[in-house]
């Protein structure tokens, strides 16, 4: 649904959004409502004002009105369904390239004391002693500003700081934003893959912006060959606990050893941190940041070493390409976004109806 015109760039057609104030309580259900299937909504939480708006987008094409009405009689009868009586409204939001608007969003961000990552269209004047990571995340995951991406950073500064000559592996890479702090910061050789293959090439391409050599693969967990001292998974809580034996074979044996996992809401920590004691990993700090824990992690000198995903498998027998020329990278998303400090956006999409107003 996108024009373009000669020597312009792409615009996205209009989008008609038609919302209703629902109470908070009967989000859920709502979004569920049949009378809702196909339609791409969304729903906005006020945490201060203890109310929701419930919101559905459609793509407005020239002197199209009917879809509108459709949208929302359909809230109307998706209300009445839970008793209740909505009064949705209709605005138009001007066109605009989309997949570029989210910029005005990413800022420069401190991670740490040292740690500083710096949006590509941004200017910042480093200070002495400090690591900037320079990214454009595009479509992936991984600006540094989730509680879950931040955790990684600060955790990795630190051991950077214990010991940096120590190889590391980022599973599920995303933007690359971990795998080119680990460089960053000392640790080498250093590897990162991901199931998407845009997610790879993005990576990549922040690779060489930040003049970091990592080999990148794409490639889901369960194909994953390498060991590193040092791996980082930030992923998702179920998926970290359905493959923690694959995961925890990742680490070297060795005293240098330590695996970073994030991707874990507070409610599901306890649960991920039982899955790695039963693979021999006891914890060794974690972090909460809102409503995320993310955990720091070592084997414990108790537990023999598990068996290694494959033969030849660490990183430093993997060839480590140069930034501009490595493998090619992924990124297994870390797909959630987010949720600010007074207002958390949830987005659901059903089925078939992705893409339907972009």
């Amino acid at each position: 649904m996108r024009v373009q015109g000669p020597g312009s760039r792409v615009q996205a057609n209009p989008l008609a959004v038609v919302s209703a104030e629902v109470p908070p309580a009967s989000v859920d259900a709502l979004l569920e409502a049949p009378a809702l299937c196909g339609l791409a909504c969304a729903a906005w939480e006020d945490r201060e004002r203890h109310t929701c708006r419930v919101q559905v987008f459609l793509a407005r094409g020239p002197g199209t009105s009917g879809p509108s009405g459709a949208a929302a009689a359909a809230l109307r009868a998706a209300g009445r369904q839970l008793g209740l009586r909505l009064r949705p409204e209709t605005r138009v939001l001007p066109a605009q390239d989309w997949s570029e608007s989210w910029k005005r969003f990413f800022r420069v961000e401190r991670i740490s004391a040292r740690l500083v990552v710096r949006p590509s269209w941004e200017k910042y004047a480093p200070r002495r002693g400090e690591v900037v990571l320079v990214l454009d995340p595009g479509m992936s995951f991984g600006t540094g500003r989730h509680a879950t991406t931040r955790a990684c950073l600060v955790f990795l500064d630190r051991l950077a700081r214990e010991n940096p000559r120590r190889s590391a592996l980022d599973m599920g890479c995303g933007s690359g934003i971990l795998a080119i702090a680990a460089a960053r910061l000392g640790f080498a050789p250093v590897a990162g893959f991901d199931n998407d293959p845009e997610a790879v090439a993005i990576a990549r391409r922040n690779a060489r912006r930040n003049r970091a050599a990592i080999a990148w693969q794409v490639c889901g967990l369960e194909r994953n060959r390498r060991r590193a001292d040092v791996v980082v998974a930030n992923i998702l809580a179920p998926v970290l606990i359905e493959h923690a034996a694959r995961v925890a074979a990742a680490v070297q044996p060795g005293p240098a050893g330590a695996l970073i996992l994030s991707g874990i809401l507070d409610t599901q920590y306890a649960a991920v941190r039982r899955a790695y004691e039963t693979q021999g990993y006891e914890e060794v700090e974690s972090l909460l940041r809102g409503e995320w824990r993310s955990g720091l992690f070592q084997a414990s000198p108790r537990t023999p070493a598990p068996a290694p995903p494959a033969p030849g498998g660490e990183i430093g027998r993997v060839g480590v390409a140069a930034a501009g020329k490595a493998h090619g990278a992924g990124a297994a998303g870390d797909a959630r976004e987010r949720r600010g400090a007074r207002r958390r956006w949830r987005r659901r999409h059903n089925k078939g109806a992705a893409g339907a107003f972009l």
